[in-house]
């Protein structure tokens, strides 16, 4: 009898844990199936590239690569943006939660670029893909 009690509450716990997590990464999962409302024009990549040279460039590089001057002094070097699988397999909806929210390091920008600067620079990033 005393041990059925512990094991209800392992599995209380568990389930009280699983729903937190699921809480916590519920934006970064609706992320995941958000598509780039902005289509991938000359004129979209030219509106990325400057937002990337002002907000960008110091740290990913010029080339997006992930060595810019002031990558030297991060803990981690910069993401190589050049090398961002393609979606399905990494969807523009999770880079544009990265750029909003941050991660690590790099600053969240949501409260200085608008939703519609971001999907642009996510156009101009997805214009650095480089091929194996």
């Amino acid at each position: 009898m005393f041990a059925r009690a512990p094991i209800k509450w392992v599995f209380a716990a568990a389930f009280v844990a699983s729903i937190c997590i699921g809480v916590y990464y519920l934006d970064l999962l609706r992320a995941s199936v958000t598509r780039n409302p902005i289509p991938r024009s000359s004129q979209s990549i030219k509106r990325g590239r400057v937002l990337f040279h002002q907000y960008c460039e110091a740290c990913h590089g010029a080339g997006g690569i992930g060595d810019g001057p002031a990558a030297a002094f991060l803990p981690k070097r910069p993401k190589d943006l050049t090398r961002i699988a393609p979606p399905p397999y990494f969807p523009d909806g999770v880079v544009a939660y990265r750029i909003a929210n941050g991660k690590g390091p790099m600053p969240a920008w949501k409260t200085v670029l608008s939703a519609d600067d971001i999907w642009d620079l996510i156009n101009f990033i997805r214009s650095l893909h480089r091929q194996e």
